[in-house]
């Protein structure tokens, strides 16, 4: 495989799976940057222990702000592509082959992982808002995207360097794929394994982060909004 990859994985109060994720990262791609997002917790000491390179924030400041923590601390690496896994173990690592070969390909631009195709594994209160998303957001990118809110995704530098992201929170992986397809970039969705452990959590907030994607989403579109 030609090229230089890194992969990011924003985390918060993760220690229970990130070092079993970073080690199944790194039997893909070797280096490893983890965003500890505040967490009050050990996943700062076990990412490193397990071999990632990790910036902290001091204070929690959302997923988006993760993102872009680790997205301009890569590109002055010199990498061609980033992959984004997230640090509670819902994606299988071994996967990453399967973007990989997509890159290798030139199948897009940005190759995003879907759940949606394993309908039964995925909770309800997930999927619903993920419907709603698929159809307005492909709308507003220009291009159908089977799953809006997966952050199992593979970038193209080019994306990275064009995209101006202003979002903090959960939005911001919904504001890179309207603008980037707005921009004409490519966006090709790849069916993934959807992995919810007894024991799930997540930091998503139903109510709240609906209500600011949809904020964004008429920002981008209705109004008009920054490239």
């Amino acid at each position: 495989m030609s090229g230089k990859f890194c992969c990011i994985i924003p985390a918060f109060n993760e220690e229970k799976r990130i070092a079993e994720v970073i080690a199944g990262v790194r039997e893909i791609i070797p280096d490893v940057l983890v965003i500890d997002d505040g967490s009050q917790d050990a996943t700062a000491a076990l990412a490193e222990k397990a071999g990632a390179q990790v910036i902290r924030h001091e204070q929690n400041c959302g997923k988006g702000m993760a993102l872009r923590t680790g997205i301009s601390h890569v590109l002055k690496q010199g990498y061609d592509a980033v992959m984004t896994v997230d640090g509670d173990g819902q994606h299988a690592p071994a996967e990453i082959t399967n973007f990989l070969a997509a890159y290798a390909s030139d199948r897009g631009d940005i190759i995003i992982g879907t759940r949606l195709w394993d309908k039964a594994a995925i909770p309800l209160y997930r999927y619903i808002p993920n419907q709603i998303g698929i159809f307005c957001i492909s709308r507003a990118a220009g291009c159908r995207i089977d799953d809006t809110q997966s952050g199992f995704r593979l970038y193209n530098r080019k994306v990275l360097e064009s995209v101006q992201i202003e979002t903090t929170g959960f939005e911001t992986e919904t504001e890179v794929l309207i603008k980037a397809g707005k921009a004409g970039f490519r966006i090709f969705s790849m069916p993934v394994s959807a992995i919810y452990h007894s024991d799930y959590k997540t930091n998503f907030r139903p109510v709240r982060d609906f209500y600011r994607i949809s904020i964004l989403f008429l920002k981008l579109t209705i109004f008009g909004g920054a490239k």
